[in-house]
């Protein structure tokens, strides 16, 4: 199963496309990587980001697609670098022949070091920059600071992050909790629907986690697989990979 993917190139590997392939991959899915921005970040952390223009971004899907024999299954966002882009993915997202694939979101506002990865020169909220995108999709996976931008103010407990998981357009909303304190509990919203996802802190942290994540619940949608179960089976592969990760700088 072909999952297209729309995101930024980190070099290293650590997050954005080569992460997103990574994790498809683990799935048990194809990727076609298109990218949105281009990053200069290593083991250090991110220093700059240069967003693609949103006719070349178009351009890819256009080639991706032109005679292909397989169309893609599912679609998942990334960094996107610019509200120019996001706006182009959410009109070709939402048009013939994408319009009734699942579409995760993941709403990258952020490097984990800091660097701004959605310019706005104009500086519009965020939920107004993404909220086309979110419209169009299947499940958004903000961590607890995006989905705070997104809100547009703090959260200070779980029934105000799930009343803000609620205000958005998604039609599900995966908050991920690592960023919260204590336990790291996912909360998946639907609705009136609220199913958590418990899990175990580590000792330390990893790039692109959230990105592993999303494309492997793209993954697992793209192969018929339920909402839930893919998200229990996309965390299980997180841990894995931050326990691998984790363990080598042990070593």
């Amino acid at each position: 199963m072909r999952v297209l993917v729309a995101a930024g190139l980190d070099p290293s590997g650590g997050a954005g496309l080569l992460a997103d392939l990574d994790a498809l991959r683990a799935a048990g899915a194809e990727g076609w990587a298109v990218a949105t921005a281009l990053t200069a970040q290593g083991p250090a952390g991110a220093r700059a980001m240069e967003p693609v223009p949103p006719g070349l971004v178009l351009r890819q899907i256009d080639a991706l697609l032109d005679g292909a024999r397989e169309r893609p299954r599912a679609l998942k966002t990334g960094m996107l670098g610019s509200p120019e882009n996001a706006r182009a993915l959410a009109a070709r997202f939402g048009a013939a022949p994408l319009a009734s694939i699942p579409l995760v979101v993941d709403p990258v506002l952020r490097s984990s070091s800091g660097l701004a990865l959605l310019s706005d020169p104009r500086r519009r909220p965020p939920a107004a920059v993404l909220g086309p995108l979110l419209e169009r999709a299947t499940l958004a996976t903000p961590n607890w600071p995006e989905l705070e931008a997104l809100a547009g103010w703090p959260l200070d407990s779980e029934a105000e992050a799930v009343a803000a998981a609620r205000a958005l357009p998604a039609r599900a909303v995966l908050v991920k909790g690592g960023h919260r304190q204590g336990e790291p509990v996912d909360l998946l919203v639907r609705g009136r629907s609220v199913v958590r996802f418990r899990g175990r802190r580590r000792r330390g942290t990893a790039r692109g986690t959230g990105c592993r994540l999303a494309s492997a619940v793209a993954g697992l949608l793209a192969q018929g697989v339920g909402l839930e179960d893919a998200i229990r089976w996309a965390k299980r592969y997180v841990e894995r990979y931050l326990d691998r990760v984790l363990g080598k700088r042990k070593a």
